[in-house]
């Protein structure tokens, strides 16, 4: 795994700026799910609307990600759901949850909400942190269609989520 102790990777999508800071005490012994609903619990209005600003998406690997054990190389992903107003997390295999863990990236956090219209690839890297690429001929692609495209921008050493 990384060198660096964890961190908290924010990603504002209004500014699409990237601020890092240390891992408050109360979260270093979580991950996956139990991460988010703390972050949740901790930063999100409960009233807030699950589509607006207020609410955050957040990506975290789980506790045991890069061990040797199978099946332990998990990303889960959460907020506030809009069609039950609870907190929801989904959880996925595949490389992210190893690459963010190799990053030191203990959560990811998206808050806001963007001005800019259109879309676009937010590309996570050590050397380049948070770097926000127009992503317009990706719109209405289907993932099979769109993975190869992102792979061959950027390389078969990425992870794509």
């Amino acid at each position: 795994m990384n060198e660096n102790k964890s961190q908290i990777w924010r990603i504002n999508t209004r500014t699409q700026t990237l601020k890092r800071e240390p891992v408050p005490e109360t979260w270093q012994r979580l991950g996956g799910r139990g991460l988010i609903a703390r972050i949740m619990v901790d930063e999100v209005d409960a009233k807030c609307d699950p589509l607006g600003a207020g609410n955050k998406l957040i990506f975290t690997p789980g506790l045991l990600v890069g061990h040797i054990l199978s099946s332990t190389d998990r990303i889960s992903v959460g907020g506030k759901s809009p069609l039950t107003g609870g907190i929801k997390e989904a959880n996925a295999g595949g490389r992210t949850g190893y690459h963010m863990a190799f990053m030191g990236i203990h959560a990811l956090i998206i808050e806001d909400m963007p001005e800019k219209d259109g879309y676009w690839v937010l590309h996570l890297s050590l050397k380049d942190g948070a770097k926000w690429e127009r992503a317009d001929d990706l719109a209405g692609l289907g993932v099979y269609e769109t993975a190869p495209k992102l792979l061959e921008k950027y390389g078969d050493k990425v992870a794509i989520s």
